[in-house]
């Protein structure tokens, strides 16, 4: 059995995270022929609770920890014990010593969990059962979780033990910090995450949702530094989440964004993937509706994204580190392009569509979730469709090498808590959930340098004021890390 851990850092990205568990758990509820296999991504609870179903599906959890500040918890009501700021009595992530003694029960659709650094508490209950119905209801991402988290899962980080005065995180140095402070006091890995990874019969790799910038980047960074110390040779696939189109964040944001891929880029994550709101939608026959102003539907289509790939996992057509080999060229670019187009239609007969070169066919219908231009799209170094339904697969099968195409055949399956945001035509049967065609596109690509050359410039020796908690040679070598990469791209 080849595993898959799943981490989350940050409210965004845990935005994201729970579309796209509650995709992965639609997607094997509707997995009528058994031909998934869900122990790649999940794990078996530790105890069925009473009266709780016993189907395969409905007994497992997600193998996956979660790291947010202890207010985006807020969906579970205090009972009392927090300091009155939403924060517990302690910043534990779990780790070591007397921790298991510090956490707390709380509940979940009835399933007991821990939620580190607070006091018991409730999940609170949900005024309709299509939560996704009414977005004015959602405040925070456990809002609209239809998920049985595992006991080991969710864990809360602050920052006033390790941080600044007043327990801030915003900037990605003192994300990193923060970390730092904790790790020296009890090491991270050394908990929830090394239980995960003994019960693994072999790690295939981690994919991982973080913030793209702000603290909890910089913690996800210092800790994927620690995991990559310890799997030298694993896949880190890194998605960096931000509800802002990559071309509207301010200065600031930018420099930080700028940091935490250029450390990445140092780190030898194997695969780093951003994953903004979505540009170029002012184009005709989109398949997307989308309300760029809200977090819960840009954070939906991000998840669509991950999930795209990570069906394949689940249906074992690839591995971890067939994907990364695939789109990377065995490493010679490890920054990827992520594009989707929801609710294509590829019909018979010689259609319009079917006459379009795949090229064209992606700069009129694809959506990317950065500042890369699609229509610049167009020198791939590495590439693979993902077709889940729209067949695109006959399309580029007779153009492309077998290696660079998975067609999984069913239709991506929408959660009932999922916002209505993919327009064109749903398939739908009694008894099943809705479901949408979705093609993707993962690739290196010539059309990322404008993306990184505007990361270098947030580096240079005008950018100093959002600088002046790095040490100059620190500098010189996050710029080096982006030069070397500028260099491949340009070449492609």
């Amino acid at each position: 059995m080849k595993e898959v851990i799943t981490l989350q850092f940050g409210e965004q990205a845990n935005y994201a995270g729970t579309h796209y568990w509650n995709l992965m758990q639609a997607a094997m509820s509707e997995d009528a022929g058994a031909s998934l296999v869900p122990e790649t991504l999940y794990c078996e609870q530790n105890a069925q609770l009473d009266g709780a179903p016993t189907c395969k599906t409905q007994s497992l959890a997600p193998r996956l920890l979660v790291y947010d500040k202890a207010g985006n918890y807020a969906s579970w009501e205090d009972n009392g014990g927090n300091d009155g700021n939403g924060n517990g009595n302690d910043s534990s992530h779990g780790s070591g010593g007397d921790k298991a003694a510090q956490s707390a029960e709380a509940t979940w659709n009835g399933q007991e969990i821990e939620v580190h650094a607070q006091q018991q508490q409730q999940r609170r209950r949900r005024s309709t059962s299509s939560p996704g119905t009414d977005e004015s209801t959602i405040r925070y991402w456990t809002d609209f979780s239809d998920l049985r988290y595992h006991p080991r899962t969710l864990n809360s980080v602050s920052g006033l033990e390790f941080g600044s005065s007043l327990g801030e995180m915003n900037t990605f140095i003192e994300g990193q910090r923060v970390f730092e402070g904790e790790d020296s006091r009890d090491e991270v890995l050394e908990g929830r995450f090394r239980e995960f990874a003994e019960e693994c019969d072999l790690i295939q790799g981690f994919q991982v949702l973080a913030d793209a910038c702000g603290g909890f980047a910089g913690y996800a960074s210092a800790y994927l530094q620690r995991v990559r110390e310890e799997y030298p040779k694993s896949p880190i696939v890194l998605y960096n989440v931000c509800a802002d189109r990559a071309d509207g964040v301010g200065a600031a944001r930018q420099t930080d964004i700028a940091v935490a891929v250029a450390t990445a880029l140092g780190q030898e994550v194997s695969m780093s993937v951003p994953l903004f709101a979505p540009s170029g939608m002012g184009r005709p026959g989109l398949g997307v509706d989308l309300d760029l102003g809200s977090q819960f539907q840009t954070s939906a289509f991000a998840a669509a994204h991950t999930a795209q790939w990570s069906y394949s996992l689940l249906a074992r057509t690839k591995t971890m580190d067939d994907v990364v080999d695939q789109v990377t060229r065995q490493g010679c670019y490890r920054i990827a392009e992520s594009l989707l187009a929801p609710g294509l239609e590829i019909g018979g007969g010689g259609s319009m569509a079917e006459r379009r070169s795949v090229s064209e066919l992606v700069r009129s219908r694809f959506i990317v979730c950065s500042s890369a231009r699609v229509d610049s799209i167009e020198s791939l170094a590495g590439q693979l469709f993902v077709d889940r339904g729209t067949a695109v697969t006959r399309l580029v099968a007779d153009m492309l090498p077998r290696s660079a195409y998975i067609d999984n055949g069913r239709a991506v399956a929408l959660p009932r808590a999922f916002p209505p945001i993919f327009g064109g035509p749903k398939r739908t049967e009694p008894g099943r959930l809705a479901s949408v065609g979705v093609a993707g596109l993962l690739c290196s690509t010539s059309g990322s340098e404008a993306g990184l050359q505007r990361l270098h410039g947030a580096l240079k020796p005008e950018q100093s004021k959002y600088l002046k908690d790095y040490e100059r040679d620190d500098i010189r070598e996050l710029r080096y890390a982006l030069d070397s990469c500028i260099d491949r791209y340009s070449s492609i």
